[in-house]
């Protein structure tokens, strides 16, 4: 079955009408007290098997579509205009919201993405430094399969970028937690990031 990126699938269905992402910042925040709140355009689907909606970062392209999403709590259907076939509804949002690990939390009520200029919410280009080691290609397709490994409700992919000598990893939103694990573990400058979800300023 064929997939789609994330923002392409965002766009792809708001066409049909439905309704930094390195964050170099955040490894100094202190979730704890003030957990970070991310900001993003996204499709957001539940399945008929499921009991709450999530966020995905990959869709099917099947009808209904399909997806294995990141659980959001605080979502509610009939709040929002969405489409809804073979008991499975879905939509292209922006959301708002915390995640503490295991879900992704409302902090304000989503906005159809037909609604706002989809423009203001795309990802922003990863912040790719000097790495201080050269490192191969099999090393930095190891290192964003780690990360995955490591971080699998939020890492989606990675792939070896040799031009710039990165693992880039493809991520739903970027943690503090993900930066310090990539900072102890790896070398430095050699994990650069992408994500849907931004922190928001």
């Amino acid at each position: 079955m064929k997939r789609i990126a994330p923002l392409a699938a965002v766009f792809a269905l708001a066409a049909c009408g439905q309704g930094d992402t390195t964050g170099g910042d955040a490894g100094d925040a202190d979730t704890a007290s003030d957990p970070l709140v991310y900001q993003g355009a996204i499709t957001v689907l539940q399945p008929k098997e499921r009991d709450s909606a999530g966020l995905c970062a990959f869709v099917a392209e099947s009808y209904p579509p399909q997806c294995e999403g990141l659980p959001v709590a605080g979502w509610e259907w009939d709040a929002v205009e969405h489409e809804e076939a073979e008991g499975v509804r879905w939509g292209t949002f922006v959301v708002t919201g915390t995640f503490d690990g295991k879900q992704f939390t409302l902090t304000e009520d989503p906005l159809l993405l037909s609604e706002v200029d989809p423009a203001d919410y795309q990802p922003a280009e990863p912040e790719i430094g000097e790495p201080a080691e050269d490192l191969t290609a099999t090393e930095l397709t190891a290192i964003a399969d780690d990360m995955g490994e490591r971080f699998p409700a939020t890492v989606f992919g990675g792939v070896a970028d040799e031009a710039h000598g990165v693992a880039l990893v493809d991520a739903l939103l970027v943690t503090p937690e993900m930066w310090a694990y990539a900072e102890d573990n790896f070398p430095e400058g050699a994990v650069a990031f992408t994500a849907v979800l931004q922190p928001v300023e």
